[in-house]
């Protein structure tokens, strides 16, 4: 029996059996357990196996020896895929498998590949879904709001005397050297990066993928079946833009009372009066954001998502200031203590500056974070997220009733098809 999983798989409680793999910081590790946990709550036990352990066949082995699960659960696709002679376990075992994605298909393809009845793809934005349409995934996917624990810490330090005024936590990277990269690139696909970049840095309001859709069809380029170039592309704008964006966020706090908690060595500290403190575990996030007063947030390039450093934000009754697109801003309507800064327009960090200052002095933050906290807890809680979670459930359980519905043989395309005289 794997030492991870309970007592549970010996009796005749269902149970969930998840997959995780170690990323940075350990975020989705702790986000899973965290999530199961919630599932507890609606009579599930669970089983946890890290694929990262150089055992983890063997405990895997154990856990479906002790009983079949309901079904499997991970975040970026870990294990589902799983292949036994060349088709997929979980499928041919007729086990249900539900994988929660939060990034763009794009960056890494081969997580979003699995293919088989029974496995569906849930992805945190619609931008994410979009790709994988476009890139004509053979899955059932979907979109699901994200769920977040509540913050163990949050009443534990009134908001004013918090032992931290500002907090960013973010790794850098520097896009100096991604843009140095473009040197070495096809003068075609440099153009694209370029003209792609930009449009975004200067406030484009399509997503990543359509605007390099566009791009590519402007300078005459079809991809045909190729999609490497388009994906890998998309995938090359989307992380500088990142990097760019961050810079800026770091660059406009460096002179505030601000806690920056990443590596960014690559960026000249000297004169300034935040701290740099480096990379923490995700499970220390939870009591480093209740010790704080404001949470900024730099977005992903996404138009229809919110990142997780929001509602950690807005968990921990801390204030969060952050970049937004419509679709956030109409999302967090009932967070007062939301406050949207304009990270891509000229004057930016001016803008920042009376922000967190006027956050900070404003009399009436503590009510607005508790406001703010509770609005969250009602919106994005756990035990919301796993009810949407279970709702999927019955949708496969209906799939296998209606399985066999469509009696057409497979589709020919037409250039197959005889010429029909008249």
């Amino acid at each position: 029996m794997p030492k991870e999983c309970p007592s549970v798989l010996t009796g005749n409680k269902p149970y969930i059996l998840a997959f995780v793999g170690e990323n940075a910081n350990g975020i989705l590790d702790w986000w899973t357990r965290h999530i199961l946990e919630a599932f507890e709550h609606f009579g599930f036990g669970h089983c946890v196996v890290d694929m990262l352990h150089p055992d983890w066949r063997t405990a895997l082995s154990d856990a479906l020896a002790a009983g079949k699960p309901e079904f499997c659960f991970s975040f970026q696709g870990i294990g589902m895929n799983l292949q036994i002679e060349g088709q997929n376990y979980w499928s041919q075992n007729q086990i249900p498998f539900f994988s929660y994605l939060g990034d763009n298909p794009y960056h890494a393809p081969n997580l979003h590949a699995a293919q088989g009845p029974g496995l569906q793809l849930l992805y945190s934005c619609l931008d994410f879904l979009q790709t994988y349409r476009a890139m004509g995934g053979p899955l059932y996917a979907t979109t699901l709001r994200y769920g977040y624990r509540r913050n163990p810490h949050a009443d534990v330090t009134p908001w004013r005397a918090r032992g931290h005024q500002i907090v960013y936590v973010k790794t850098g990277v520097d896009s100096a050297r991604l843009r140095a990269e473009w040197r070495h690139l096809p003068r075609s696909i440099a153009h694209v990066l370029e003209h792609c970049t930009q449009a975004t840095l200067n406030g484009a309001t399509t997503t990543i993928s359509a605007t390099c859709a566009a791009a590519f069809e402007a300078d005459d380029i079809h991809c045909g079946v190729h999609d490497e170039f388009f994906l890998s592309v998309c995938s090359k704008v989307d992380f500088y833009v990142r990097a760019v964006r961050a810079e800026r966020m770091v660059r406009g706090l460096m002179k505030q009372n601000a806690t920056i908690i990443g590596d960014w060595s690559h960026l000249n500290q000297a004169g300034a009066r935040a701290r740099f403190v480096p990379p923490v575990a995700a499970g220390a996030l939870d009591a480093l954001y209740a010790d704080a007063q404001i949470v900024v947030n730099t977005s992903p390039s996404v138009r229809f998502g919110m990142h997780e450093r929001i509602m950690a934000g807005l968990f921990a009754k801390a204030a969060v200031v952050s970049d937004t697109t419509p679709f956030l801003t109409g999302l967090l309507a009932g967070c007062p203590s939301f406050m949207e800064v304009g990270l891509d327009e000229a004057g930016f960090e001016a803008q920042l500056d009376e922000t967190l200052s006027g956050a900070l002095a404003d009399p009436d933050m503590p009510t607005k974070v508790a406001v703010s906290a509770d609005f969250a807890r009602q919106e994005f809680g756990l035990d919301r997220f796993a009810a949407a979670l279970l709702e999927q459930v019955g949708l496969e359980q209906y799939r296998r009733q209606v399985e066999g519905w469509w009696s057409f043989p497979p589709r020919t395309h037409a250039r197959n098809l005889p010429a029909i005289s008249g």
